[in-house]
């Protein structure tokens, strides 16, 4: 390859954002993808997850909601036909990163960055990748311990290849993952059964949002078991039996181990740069070669899609000489369960919340535009330091609520207060005036309940 002041290994969603952010800025650039652009976001999560959970959510919507709200239909599963809409969209998301790549003039390097004697190389063209800095953002895949590795049980990746829906399926591990994928299958009509290590689904998230969200998965009929691992899975003639750290057995059809991510990179990539659990980093992205960065969940810090795109950039502008920054103490977190969540900041755990900080709990039953939709389960939480007001944190749950959290982000950004959020006025029927609501119960004024 020629030489590039910028070579960026990785073609998901950091290493694409970082890659145009620098042509933008006028230097020379390529990307190296060995497979499809997008990354992990495009292809195996993100998009694929979503355009799913699009189609069980109509589904699911004419079942169980279609009589209450006066549409009488009969609906069925086409799985074929879903996996075309699943197909289409990481189609479109894959051409898009490329036409952008194009549109800025990125040199688009098709091949495998390996190490060959010591020096980052194209693994088909068998050249030295030439450039002045180098910026790492290869990804992550999923986790699976060798005693689940059995035959035919899924990772996240395999879902998307499905040809027909599973009778019954055992989700492992009950993140973000696993409760979205728990929300499809249940939603198309296959037997869920979701087991979890520790003691609550998605344990990483507010209390009560954890406690709500596994009350309402009960009534969709997933069958949920916390505080339990599963030790051993063996291939049966009808699936698989799976054992479980409490003694008891499970058989399913089809067997998904949703338990995290770990990164990839290069082999021998640690003689250059130094990794613990993920390659480590200083705060500017450097690693501890003055001229190699790493973005994104090669890091095995924050593994979300945004937040490898905002780490791209920023290490793009710092390349580029300009300043930049982006808010680190906190990042806003989505998940696409049923009922949805989001959250950003400080979140109550089983011990209750730091000193010095208060809360309110606002219910979207008293929320105009949730009763419309007939969604009325959930609740909005903020949480404030008592002497200033000044907003630290905010969970939601409840119909999108994924769509409303960026304007609570951006309070913890710039440090707002419950009333300097509150001059500005909130659109009526919508689901944001949940967020006014429960900052006017942080001020003991609330409105509507």
């Amino acid at each position: 390859m020629n030489k590039v002041e910028v070579a960026v290994i990785g073609g998901g969603p950091g290493g694409t954002d970082c890659a145009i952010r620098i042509a933008q800025r006028g230097k020379k650039v390529a990307i190296i993808e060995k497979k499809y652009f997008g990354g992990t976001c495009t292809n195996w999560g993100c998009i694929p997850t979503k355009a799913m959970m699009t189609s069980a959510h109509l589904y699911g919507n004419i079942i169980s909601k279609g009589k209450r709200l006066g549409i009488k239909a009969q609906a069925e599963v086409d799985i074929k036909a879903l996996m075309k809409h699943v197909k289409r969209s990481i189609l479109s998301s894959r051409k898009g990163s490329e036409f952008l790549l194009n549109k800025y003039g990125v040199e688009i390097i098709k091949d495998e960055a390996i190490i060959k004697n010591g020096k980052f190389c194209l693994k088909n063209d068998d050249s030295e990748i030439l450039a002045d800095n180098i910026v790492l953002a290869t990804g992550s895949a999923p986790k699976i311990p060798e005693s689940l590795n059995v035959e035919g049980v899924w990772t996240s990746d395999d879902v998307f290849e499905l040809e027909e829906l599973p009778e019954s399926l055992l989700i492992i591990g009950a993140g973000v993952i696993g409760v979205e994928m728990a929300t499809i299958f249940s939603s198309l009509g296959t037997k869920v059964t979701l087991i979890e290590f520790m003691n609550r689904v998605v344990p990483f998230e507010d209390i009560d949002i954890s406690q709500l969200l596994e009350n309402e998965m009960r009534k969709k009929k997933i069958e949920i078991i916390t505080g339990t691992s599963v030790n051993e899975i063996r291939k049966t003639d009808n699936g698989f039996n799976s054992s479980l750290s409490n003694n008891k057995s499970i058989e399913s059809s089809h067997v998904l181990v949703a338990i995290g991510r770990k990164p990839v990179y290069p082999d021998g990539l640690e003689k250059i740069v130094k990794i613990e659990k993920g390659i480590e980093t200083d705060n500017n992205f450097l690693t501890n070669e003055k001229n190699i960065y790493a973005i994104g969940d090669v890091r095995a810090k924050v593994m979300l899609a945004h937040v490898a795109s905002a780490e791209g950039v920023f290490v793009a502008e710092k390349l580029s000489g300009k300043n930049s920054d982006y808010y680190r103490e906190n990042w806003p977190g989505v998940i696409f369960s049923e009922p949805e969540i989001s959250s950003t900041g400080v979140k109550e755990t089983e011990k209750g919340l730091p000193d010095g900080l208060i809360k309110f709990v606002f219910p979207m039953a008293a929320n105009g535009r949730a009763n419309t939709l007939a969604e009325r389960e959930g609740f909005a939480k903020i949480i404030a330091e008592k002497d200033t007001m000044i907003i630290k944190g905010a969970s939601f749950i409840g119909p999108f609520v994924t769509d409303i959290l960026m304007e609570i982000e951006l309070a913890i950004n710039e440090k707002l207060t419950v009333g300097e959020v509150l001059k500005s006025i909130h659109p009526h029927p919508t689901i944001s005036e949940i967020v006014k609501d429960t900052l006017e119960g942080l001020e003991g004024t609330p409105l509507h309940i």
